[in-house]
């Protein structure tokens, strides 16, 4: 059986409003704020650093890739199947 666009679309649709429904729900069933003691989590001493390393990190990803790709088009290292298709009208 076939499901068509519309529908994969609304059951896509449908799955992501219920996973951003998720966390109101929970939140919901726990008690007022008064009576929660403080749950929130203290950035740690290194967590700064952390945060640049992580973010060198992707940098250093993403340059490489780039020139992989650079390196790639200059190289002419294109084969047939990487090509587009022809039209075919």
């Amino acid at each position: 059986m076939r499901i068509s666009k519309m529908t994969a679309r609304a059951s896509a649709l449908a799955a992501g409003v219920l996973a951003a429904a998720l966390p109101l729900v929970v939140g919901a069933s726990e008690p007022p704020v008064a009576e929660v003691a403080e749950r929130g989590l203290d950035l740690p001493a290194d967590g700064l650093m952390i945060g640049f390393a992580t973010v060198g990190a992707l940098l250093a990803v993403f340059a490489v890739a780039a020139l992989g790709y650079l390196y790639r088009r200059e190289r002419h290292l294109d084969w047939e199947f990487q090509k587009p298709d022809a039209p075919h009208h």
